[in-house]
């Protein structure tokens, strides 16, 4: 973008100050996290109940879930008081020295993988911010463009990622805090970190209007939504932290059966939308005929059928073949002793159904382009086969993928339904817990949380994809 005046005049930081700034505050913030910033710990809680429950817990390496066991107490019990014992950290207590620590504590770091997260987020800023500022030194100006926009998210990121790297100290919770404020304070590396995180911030800003992309897009709403998922559990661990840990394997469960039924699904749309287009009226009219019952079926009437009828469909056929031949008998009584698993079930009725609209979506996007290109592959002595592959294909999948991508998010949502199947998927697991618990509220608001973090991301990919696939104008 070319300087005018008028642009000059709007200016607030000349450009070589901006970088100096940018520069300056990354290397003043790497030097502050080298200087003591959380030097005291907390080692020993100890939680008393009105009951006389007593629970002591001792962190050898750093507190975790004590906000927990304060807010969740046994029945007919309240929180009577907590007392915790602190001590200096076993290194300097600077920032380094606990990225160190926590990293080389192997798999058993891996609870503390938050504040590992906090800490290393304005790490990344200030390496990324020396890097725009180097590139705008040596008159990198392409490079220096592209890294414009990330140094001021990462920045602005940073301020809060520190703060809540602070508050990994005493685990969120304010009954802690107010035990020990003045230790468990931060020290010098934490607000010398702040103001170089500060001094980040005004340089990149003041560069910003270089820079050819927007500060932000629709990836915030996902950040923003996972963030605010984090937050409910780690500031009201009870119930939500409680909920995450029993709901948590059902979210693992749902992108499996999603990734799943989808490989399926865009082979079945393949070969239907292939059969829509077929001249031939057989594999015309079978195609078309899968297309027209299956659509004309609810999605949650087709899962129950497989699940609940197919088994006597089975049945009927293994009894039919038993009868037609003893040449058949090891087939049929293996028809008769099949039964699905609750996750065979729920793929394939994903699949059928998907199947069925996707076959529309692939049988559009062949159709949308031209005969011609058929017909001049053919001429070329391409068979049918070979046309489709390496002409036809390639050019209708730019066509195809944006809607298929809006049938994966749809797939995503719609999988809720095989909770009917006794699949222990996300909405399942969420049903158990609130059926155990009564906490119809939370429950759900966890759920439905958890099902936009992974519709809001899959939407976002799907639309970079289509980004990258899209026909040059």
């Amino acid at each position: 973008m070319q300087d005018t005046p008028h642009s000059d005049t709007l200016r607030i930081i000349p450009e070589h100050i901006s970088r100096l700034l940018l520069i300056g505050g990354a290397l003043l913030l790497l030097l502050a996290y080298a200087v003591p910033m959380f030097p005291r710990r907390i080692t020993q809680a100890t939680t008393r109940f009105t009951g006389g429950t007593l629970i002591v817990a001792h962190y050898p390496l750093f507190i975790y879930r004590q906000h927990y066991r304060q807010a969740s107490p046994p029945l007919r019990e309240e929180l009577q008081s907590v007392d915790i014992r602190l001590a200096p950290t076993e290194h300097n207590g600077s920032a380094w020295a606990w990225l160190v620590q926590l990293i080389g504590a192997g798999s058993s770091g891996l609870q503390y993988a938050s504040f590992v997260v906090c800490l290393a987020l304005p790490v990344l800023a200030s390496l990324i911010a020396l890097g725009l500022g180097t590139a705008a030194l040596v008159g990198q100006d392409l490079l220096a463009q592209r890294l414009i926009v990330a140094t001021v998210r990462l920045s602005l990121l940073a301020f809060p990622a520190l703060w809540l790297a602070w508050l990994h100290q005493f685990d969120f919770s304010s009954a802690l805090w107010a035990k020990a404020p003045a230790a468990l304070a931060p020290r010098a590396g934490f607000w010398l970190a702040l103001f170089g995180i500060a001094l980040m911030i005004g340089g990149s800003f003041s560069l910003r209007r270089q820079a050819g992309s927007r500060l932000a897009n629709w990836w915030a709403l996902v950040l923003a939504v996972a963030v605010g998922l984090w937050l409910l559990v780690r500031f009201k661990p009870y119930p939500f932290l409680e909920i995450w840990d029993f709901i948590y394997d059902g979210i693992l469960v749902t992108l499996r059966i999603v990734t799943t039924s989808f490989g399926f699904i865009l082979l079945v749309s393949l070969f239907g939308g292939l059969g829509r287009i077929s001249r031939s009226k057989i594999i015309y009219s079978l195609a078309s005929l899968y297309v027209e019952i299956i659509r004309g079926i609810p999605l949650l009437v087709q899962l129950l059928f497989i699940w609940f009828a197919l088994p006597q469909v089975f049945d009927v056929i293994g009894n039919l073949l038993l009868s037609l031949s003893p040449w058949l008998t090891n087939v049929g009584q293996w028809l008769i002793d099949l039964r699905l698993s609750p996750f065979t079930a729920a793929v394939i009725g994903l699949t059928i159904c998907y199947g069925a609209y996707g076959s529309e979506i692939f049988r559009a996007g062949i159709s949308s382009i031209h005969h011609g290109q058929m017909e001049a592959a053919r001429s070329l002595g391409m068979s049918y086969i070979q046309a489709m592959r390496y002409i036809i294909l390639p050019q209708a999948i730019r066509v195809i993928l944006p809607p298929i991508g809006n049938e994966f998010v749809a797939l995503l949502k719609d999988s809720s339904l095989v909770s009917v199947l006794a699949v222990s998927d996300l909405t399942r697991r969420g049903r158990e817990y609130m059926a155990r618990t009564f906490l119809s509220f939370d429950t759900w608001i966890m759920v439905a949380l958890c099902y936009l973090v992974l519709t809001l991301f899959s939407s976002r990919a799907v639309e970079f994809i289509e980004s990258k696939s899209r026909f040059e104008g």
